[in-house]
């Protein structure tokens, strides 16, 4: 009988006389067994061992003899290659985070955008990808390089502000340094010199610029009018605090119990009603709810509670909420937290963008101390443990906006012990204070905020990786002077972007606004939007504000690889630009199409940047890319953001300035255009370049090279015509930063702090 016959033979039957059962194997024997050559077996000692009384020991390593035995070793081998990977991109990802926001700064040197001094050197210094040591006879030169960013002063002060590579500020300063190369201009003075000129702040409707001094004496003569502000009366208070749980509430952060907030609104009011208690989370939702209240008024109704624009109307509600919050931030609550979070909202609005990046510090600080970094304890009742996640998920996100949109270090980072992601389920949303319709499918008014909050985690993931990459460029270059390395970059993006298609497709039908015709809903391919008729209106500015949102987040995302240096960019380089132009054009039409038909979007002061932002993408591309045979649709997209600023206009001031400098700069891209047209020998059609030769459009002459051949041209062509050009981007610098100080903190003795 041999051994196959016995391994067959089943288990019931027994065995022969004489037949000695089966040796049981083990994976290794002990030394001394293996030595000997010696029956052992799994025990530790053995028994062989125990019965002669030896030591027992096993210096070698188990041997992987059977299939089952290395099939369970390769799974063991790859768990734990998983959980090493894990753990090290963990560690990387809050390594890059970290050294963003503490890097050191490199010292102030020429700028090598153009020669322009409007660039400074000084930037946000990302970590080194782990890597080999340094090659013998590497030059320093290619140390890392960081990105560069851009020093600029305002229309309303000389102060000079810092922002980052992802910045709008930074784009428009590459566009301009665009210009000023092409003109052959070198541009005197320091970074500080980039403040508007008096021609400027007069066509934008600004008084010259004040000194410190200047406006500590305007604030200390108590002649402002603002000082004889007063606040509403209870009935006016109501108005406004209705609008706000339709609007923000829904719209933008869930961070409130109705239900709680109203009640403790109540309790504050006197028995005859006269006077309430101060109480600054109430003072800054009706600051906010005024902000936005106003906007929608027509212009005429608007001077009666905002006397100089409704940008920032309700703020004497606002620096009533400032001084009690900043009473409490040594001993801060959960109330501190939303205040400060609601305040930095009030002042994006406002265009006061470094106060709101304080504000959301502030918020920042105040929610470690009461704890909101971690997951709510079980012992907590539910309704408070979701608003508590709520919160901390709604400060995160606003912490990427602001330093996605200015291009600075965030202060907020994802950590093993942060809360997990707020429930959107029914129930949760029930519980929270608010009564809305469900949306059906198992969603809620709170999905919303839950998709937006995670759009927001994919856009900064990427953003934080992207500008963490090592731009291995020689000394003096920046990224758009190596079309190589520029590519590279362009390779990195497209396989991230990949996550930003994937939430695309996991939002829910009922956040989405359908498209006529066969349109692909979040789509770049230019069908119109189909609004329901019958919807809420809340319902149809969180779905609204869902895709403009995604748009402006690909459209930064891609602005990078709008290249204004000369030189033979890749394929995917071309591609991008040409993506970002893509979600700019589609924007722009979505915001005109809801501005025309409806007024989800009146009065909605984000709906007015995001459009800036993508107008002033627009005609960066343009200038870039004149061979793009996407100028014409994005020419036409520039008249239709003149259309929607001056839609704008009836609800804030700054608007009118916004459409008159696209008004100025139309003619002078057409000029631009044609004469680019006719080098490469075809006539520009009115509408753009739809008549340039395909090997023209192949030929990827871009940047200043084309302009500089056109501007050596004295016959053909006068500097003049275009040196408007380079005012009208200054002014551009304002349009998120055109209020002054003094009007949002006007002088005020101590009894106008009292009821």
């Amino acid at each position: 009988m041999n051994t196959a016959s016995l391994r067959n033979k089943p288990a019931s039957a027994g065995t022969g006389a004489g037949v000695k059962p089966l040796r049981k194997q083990v994976s290794r024997a002990c030394d001394w067994c293996r030595a000997r050559r010696s029956k052992c077996d799994n025990q530790r000692p053995c028994r062989a061992c125990i019965q002669r009384d030896e030591p027992c020991t096993q210096t070698g390593v188990d041997e992987t003899k059977t299939l089952p035995q290395a099939l369970r070793e390769s799974e063991r081998l790859k768990v734990n290659v998983r959980d090493l990977e894990n753990e090290l991109a963990w560690y990387k990802t809050q390594y890059q985070a970290s050294s963003t926001v503490s890097s050191s700064w490199s010292p102030p040197e020429q700028a090598s955008l153009g020669g322009s001094p409007y660039v400074s050197s000084r930037t946000n210094t990302s970590p080194p990808e782990p890597r080999s040591e340094k090659r013998s006879g590497e030059s320093d030169l290619m140390a890392q390089k960081p990105w560069e960013g851009i020093e600029i002063g305002t229309a309303r002060s000389p102060n000079v502000s810092w922002y980052g590579p992802s910045s709008l500020f930074c784009f428009i300063g590459r566009m301009n340094s665009y210009i000023d190369s092409s003109l052959h201009q070198e541009q005197s003075g320091s970074v500080k010199d980039m403040v508007l000129h008096e021609s400027a702040t007069a066509l934008l409707g600004f008084d010259t610029i004040n000194t410190p001094e200047d406006s500590t004496h305007a604030a200390l003569s108590g002649d402002s009018p603002l000082s004889k502000g007063q606040f509403l009366s209870p009935t006016q208070e109501e108005y406004f605090l209705e609008s706000f749980w339709k609007s923000y509430h829904t719209s933008l952060f869930p961070i409130i119990n109705e239900t709680d907030f109203m009640d403790q609104y109540r309790s504050l009011w006197n028995d005859s009603g006269d006077s309430r208690t101060p109480c600054a989370l109430v003072d800054i939702v009706i600051a906010l709810s005024m902000q936005y209240g106003v906007s929608r008024m027509a212009q005429e109704k608007q001077k009666s509670i905002a006397d100089r624009d409704p940008s920032i109307a309700g703020r004497w509600y606002f620096r009533r909420a400032q001084v009690m919050s900043n009473y409490y931030l040594e001993s801060p609550t959960v109330s501190t937290v939303q205040c400060f979070l609601l305040s930095a909202t009030y002042l994006c609005n406002g265009s006061f963008q470094n106060m709101s990046a304080d504000a959301c510090g502030s918020a920042t600080r105040a929610a470690y101390t009461v704890g909101l970094h971690l997951d709510p304890p079980s012992s907590m009742p539910e309704p408070e443990r979701e608003l508590r996640r709520r919160l901390w998920w709604a400060l995160y996100q606003l912490d990427a906006k602001i330093g996605m949109k200015l291009g600075r270090p965030f202060t907020l980072h994802r950590s093993s012990i942060e809360p997990r992601l707020p429930d959107d389920k029914p129930d949760t949303a029930m519980q929270s204070g608010s009564r809305f319709t469900p949306l059906g499918g198992d969603k809620t008014w709170l999905s919303f905020h839950l998709y937006d909050i995670k759009l927001f985690t994919i856009a900064k993931e990427i953003h934080v990786a992207f500008y963490s990459r090592d731009l291995n460029l020689p000394g003096g270059q920046s990224i758009w002077h190596n079309p190589e390395i520029l590519g590279s970059h362009a390779e990195y993006l497209q396989s991230q972007t990949s996550r930003m298609d994937q939430w695309r497709e996991e939002v829910p039908t009922s956040l989405k606004t359908k498209r006529k015709g066969n349109g692909a809903i979040f789509s770049t391919d230019g069908s119109q939007m189909e609004f329901e008729q019958f919807a809420p209106e809340w319902l149809q500015r969180q779905r609204l504000n869902l895709e403009l949102l995604y748009h402006t987040l690909c459209l930064n995302a891609y602005r990078p690889f709008i290249s204004f240096i000369p030189g033979r960019q890749s394929a995917l380089t071309r591609e991008l630009a040409t993506k970002c132009a893509l979600h700019a054009v589609t924007l722009t039409s979505i915001t005109h199409q809801a501005l025309s038909s409806t007024t989800i979007l009146h009065g909605w002061h984000e709906s007015f940047q995001w459009q800036w932002n993508a107008s002033m993408t627009i005609v960066g591309f343009v200038l870039a890319n004149p061979h793009n045979e996407l100028v014409s649709d994005a020419r036409q997209a520039v008249d239709l953001s003149i259309a929607i600023f001056d839609m704008f206009s009836e609800c804030f001031g700054v608007a009118t300035s916004a459409a008159r400098i696209l008004r100025t700069l139309a003619p002078k891209i057409d000029f631009l255009l044609q004469s680019y047209s006719a080098s490469q020998g075809s006539v520009a059609g009115s509408g753009g370049l739809d008549g340039a030769p395909i090997e023209n459009l192949k030929s990827n002459e871009i940047g200043s090279e084309w302009l500089d051949r056109l501007m050596s041209d004295a016959s053909a062509f006068d500097p003049s015509y275009v040196m408007p050009m380079q005012e009208m981007f200054q002014m551009a610098y304002s349009i998120e930063q055109w209020s002054g100080l003094d009007s949002l903190m006007p002088s005020m003795g101590m009894d106008q702090w009292m009821i």
